[in-house]
């Protein structure tokens, strides 16, 4: 797969994932256009703004919700080559506890779909994010991003 890197993807960075469910428990995900894989919502934190500002702001600019409780389930470093460089990404896990606002789909160029399902199903969603497969080794399930 030949990726378009912007310049904010070929530097070390924080990047966030949240985990936001429904009332009945199904988790968002989202199928992601440059990359090609199911994911919950990620993004980057911008330079000289804190980790928790940058889950709100991402996730008011791809959810149009607004973060009102959360907490933070993991951290972890990915390290990725890119552009011939290796690029450190500090992950930082986090479940949204309370929002407001309607969510819904505010990046369509950017994620095709964005729908709520079951653990299960997405365990069996053919290619998922580092982000989404950290999610689910918190849960206790273990698997490769391609199945």
């Amino acid at each position: 797969m030949n990726i378009n890197y912007n310049k904010e993807d070929v530097v070390d960075h924080h990047g966030i994932a949240a985990v936001i469910k429904n009332a009945d428990g199904e988790v968002l995900v989202q199928e992601h256009v440059k990359y090609g894989f199911w994911t919950i919502p990620v993004g980057k934190v911008k330079d000289g703004q804190s980790v928790t500002d940058g889950l709100k702001q991402e996730i008011l600019e791809e959810c149009d919700i607004e973060v009102q409780e959360y907490k933070e389930i993991v951290e972890r470093d990915y390290f990725y080559e890119r552009e011939g460089r290796e690029i450190k990404v500090s992950s930082h896990l986090f479940e949204i506890l309370k929002y407001s606002g309607e969510l819904k789909n505010m990046e369509l160029a950017k994620h095709r779909q964005q729908i709520f399902l079951p653990i299960e199903k997405i365990k069996e969603l053919p290619y998922l994010s580092d982000l989404t497969l950290m999610y689910l080794e918190q849960l206790g399930f273990k698997r490769e991003a391609h199945i």
